[in-house]
């Protein structure tokens, strides 16, 4: 448990009892359930791989203010079939906003930062990255920094330096950077700009705009640049090896890359929308690199009853990790409907597609926020074309439900 978020406890309670801060409170249970594809040439069963059918997380989530100070943290139990629970702190968010002169400010701490525009995706998120593709994911954590913020009646301009004296990290999210966000409200459109440097990307700079249409519609879309590309390969089909001892994934390095979205959204009087968006990620796998893993799947197993079988499984379960990135595929196309009663009830379904080789992905969930409470329940499954990425997936569906009661 962070010592920072448990000895902090007791001081916002005290401080909440003298009316001194503005503290809440909440706790949530959120359970999921996973059904492994077993005819899945990636799916590997334990001992090596043991995936629990049946998991949760259950948060006690904490957030307090006073003037400039912010913090929100979480204590957090996971649970999980055949395995011992889980006990964790997490800090969140812990920063202070501070003021220089009218207009101009300054922040010390770890915050949430997202960036940018897009719904599926969001080639903008320089510094936060999130996910926005994750199965009913827990409340965003921040990232060190320091940043300065300048805000006019048409601009807002913010630096930042991220993980400050922290040097090249092995994940984007762990990369000490220096970046700048410009954002400019004209004429209800909104416009954005970014540029961030960094050991491991070099330089990122990129621009994206939403547009509104009338009452009901909006587009919008963006497009980044990144000197460097990052990809987690397997290195087997380059050297023409069928068996690794140790890890062959590996992250490589490839030079200049785009990432871009666009969309389009209508939105009628009814709550009843509808969101067509497009999307390319430079970092993600071609089709031919998926082709190439089947191959080297193929070959692995098919030696079953030559190789040892924890050669082949624990080979197979090391490529399965290629299921870990963001985006399977570099095109993506997410088509979604939704809806929101203005009472609280907001149901959607959405399929996503990748158009090089016939994936598809099925969503369908709904949510109720009452005036404490906040219930979802969701579905998630894979398929499409039977050589695709995703209908190979060695998990199958995901099923997952949430509530949420706010305490104070």
């Amino acid at each position: 448990m962070s010592p920072r978020l448990t000895l902090s406890l007791p001081v916002l309670l005290a401080a909440t009892a003298a009316g001194a801060v503005e503290f809440h409170a909440a706790i949530s249970v959120a359970p999921q359930t996973v059904t492994e594809d077993r005819g899945s040439p990636y799916y590997v069963g334990p001992p090596t791989v043991d995936t629990p059918r049946r998991s949760g997380r259950n948060d006690l989530q904490l957030r307090m203010q006073e003037g400039g100070f912010n913090a929100q943290g979480i204590l957090r139990q996971e649970v999980a079939d055949g395995q011992r629970p889980g006990y964790h702190g997490i800090a969140n968010q812990f920063y202070y906003d501070g003021q220089i002169t009218p207009g101009l400010g300054w922040t010390v701490g770890k915050k949430v930062m997202p960036w940018g525009v897009g719904f599926g995706f969001k080639p903008l998120d320089v510094i936060q990255r999130e996910d926005r593709r994750g199965i009913n994911p827990p409340p965003l954590v921040g990232v060190p920094l320091v940043a300065l913020e300048r805000l006019t009646a048409t601009d807002a301009w913010t630096v930042a330096w991220t993980r400050p004296g922290q040097g090249n990290g092995e994940t984007d999210s762990r990369d000490s950077s220096l970046a700048l966000h410009w954002y400019r409200l004209a004429d209800g459109d909104d416009l954005h700009g970014v540029m961030r440097v960094s050991q491991r990307r070099r330089l990122e700079a990129g621009f994206g705009a939403t547009h509104i249409v009338g009452d009901e519609w909006s587009v919008h879309g963006a497009a980044l640049y990144q000197r460097r590309t990052r990809q987690r390969t397997n290195t087997l089909p380059d050297n023409g090896g069928t068996f690794a001892t140790t890890d062959p994934m590996v992250e490589k390095t490839g030079g200049g890359g785009v990432k871009s979205v666009a969309g389009v959204q209508w939105t009628g009087d009814s709550g009843l929308s509808v969101l067509a968006e497009a999307w390319y990620d430079a970092d993600a796998w071609r089709r031919r690199d998926w082709q190439a893993l089947d191959a080297l799947t193929a070959r692995q197993r098919a030696l079953a009853g030559f190789a040892p079988p924890a050669a082949i499984d624990g080979n197979v379960a090391w490529s399965s990790q290629a299921y870990q990135a963001t985006n399977l595929l570099r095109e993506n196309l997410l088509l979604r409907l939704a809806w929101d009663d203005r009472d609280g009830f907001k149901p959607y379904a959405d399929v996503l597609f990748t158009p090089s080789d016939g994936g598809r992905v099925y969503t369908v969930a709904a949510s109720w926020q009452g005036n404490r409470q906040r219930f979802t329940l969701g579905a998630r499954q894979a398929g499409g074309a039977a050589d695709s990425a995703y209908a190979q997936a060695p998990i199958r569906r995901v099923l997952w439900a949430e509530w949420q009661l706010a305490l104070f």
